[in-house]
């Protein structure tokens, strides 16, 4: 376009000078050529309707289906729109998605693509370029959008076949094999009545059948009232071993989640770490800015049940980062706060530390029960005998066939 400009402006002047007319034609022409051309453009970017339509959640290992809808809604032609998505680095196989189309007018083109969920996270799509421009190539135009859009991958879920952890509360859900309470809302049978059993317990149609006194057989059942602590702190994990074992914290705690709520257990989840729904879809670099746009907020999720709840810990799961912020100990201290008398708090997290100790070990005075476990590699089967020498529950998991089997076998009750 400058080029033309210049051109058109030695034309009028050599026209001017020698009064040859093919030159002023020739001026007349490239004039008239720069105005059609800026009248295309200005048209076509009164008429150009752009929007992204995604798969918004995805489970890890499943596939983002993304479509770029370009609508063209004015009377003239596109006769070339170059578009360039930006895609989030940690699951796509390249930088950028480039693709070059032509529309007609009242026209549509939709320009699809997919993204492999193989890593979980709070992945952000664009920003989006569109370049649009006349037939000649004279004059072109940019569209940028850079809108607050995200795909959420859930972390990667491990079926739990065993977990025993016993509970200080007589009424629950979950099968126990530990006969300390049972459960009479879990009526399992009939048996004949013994000397010490309780009235209330006689299951007076089943003893006029048999014409003796039988007594209802009730099924031994514990109530797990869970608050589980992701521990996001870098400083909780080991240099060489800080994105692995931070992952394997999300999965186990992602893990155990789905396996108490399918159980009908109430489960809360608290995260000591970075949720870039606080950011407010600002692009933020440093640890710092990041600390400062939280504000103090701790991310979690109530105690709840059910398959909606189970879904809103998996977005939270899915979303947090490593952040460098509040010391552990005080953070889960913080957390327990409001917990009830006989709860459940498993702290997840890399590495031990005192303070972390000291805050348990309060929760355990405070009448809760308290599991740590460790995922760090490099110190997790020592932090994990100093936690059993202190008094708590502790198990190590640095990988995924061990989180199949949660035992607590030498915890203190």
């Amino acid at each position: 376009m400058a080029s033309l400009l210049v051109l058109a402006a030695l034309l009028l002047g050599a026209a001017l000078f020698t009064r040859f007319a093919f030159l002023f034609l020739a001026f007349y022409l490239i004039v008239a050529l720069i105005v059609l051309t800026l009248t295309w453009v200005w048209r076509m970017r009164r008429g150009l309707r752009v929007r992204r339509e995604f798969t918004p959640r995805v489970f890890h290992g499943e596939t983002a289906e993304v479509t770029i809808h370009v609508a063209n809604r004015s009377l003239w032609p596109v006769p070339w729109l170059s578009v360039r998505e930006g895609l989030p680095m940690r699951i796509a196989t390249h930088d950028a998605l480039r693709r070059v189309v032509r529309i007609r007018p009242k026209g549509e083109a939709a320009i699809r693509y997919t993204l492999p969920a193989a890593r979980r996270g709070y992945h952000r799509l664009g920003p989006l370029t569109v370049r649009f421009g006349d037939v000649f190539g004279v004059a072109s135009q940019d569209l940028i959008i850079d809108t607050a859009e995200f795909v959420i991958v859930y972390p990667e879920i491990v079926p739990v076949e065993t977990f025993r952890i016993e509970s200080s509360t007589p009424f629950g859900d979950m099968r126990s094999n530990q006969r300390m309470y049972e459960d009479p809302a879990r009526i399992v049978g009939s048996r004949d009545y013994q000397p010490g059993d309780s009235q209330r317990s006689i299951n007076w149609k089943a003893s006029a059948a048999a014409g003796r006194l039988m007594v209802r057989t009730l099924e031994p059942a514990v109530n797990h009232e869970v608050q589980i602590f992701v521990d996001l702190n870098p400083d909780s994990y080991s240099r060489q071993w800080r994105e692995p074992s931070a992952e394997m914290s999300v999965t186990a705690a992602a893990s155990l989640a789905a396996f108490m709520l399918e159980n009908r257990q109430s489960v809360g989840v608290v995260v000591n770490g970075l949720d870039p729904v606080y950011l407010g879809g600002a692009r933020v670099v440093s640890h710092a800015a990041a600390r400062e746009r939280m504000a103090g907020r701790i991310p979690r999720t109530p105690i709840g049940r059910g398959r909606g709840h189970l879904m809103s810990c998996l977005d939270l799961l899915a979303r947090v980062e490593l952040l460098a912020g509040e010391p552990t100990g005080q953070v889960v201290s913080t957390a327990a706060a409001g917990l009830p008398w006989g709860a459940t708090s498993i702290v997840i997290t890399g590495q031990r530390s005192d303070a972390l100790f000291r805050a348990l070990l309060a929760q355990r005075r405070r009448g809760h029960r308290v599991l740590v476990v460790f995922t760090d590699p490099s110190t997790a089967t020592l932090a994990t005998g100093a936690a059993r020498a202190a008094g708590l529950g502790a198990i190590a998991v640095t990988g995924k066939e061990q989180l199949r089997v949660w035992r607590d076998d030498r915890a203190a009750v």
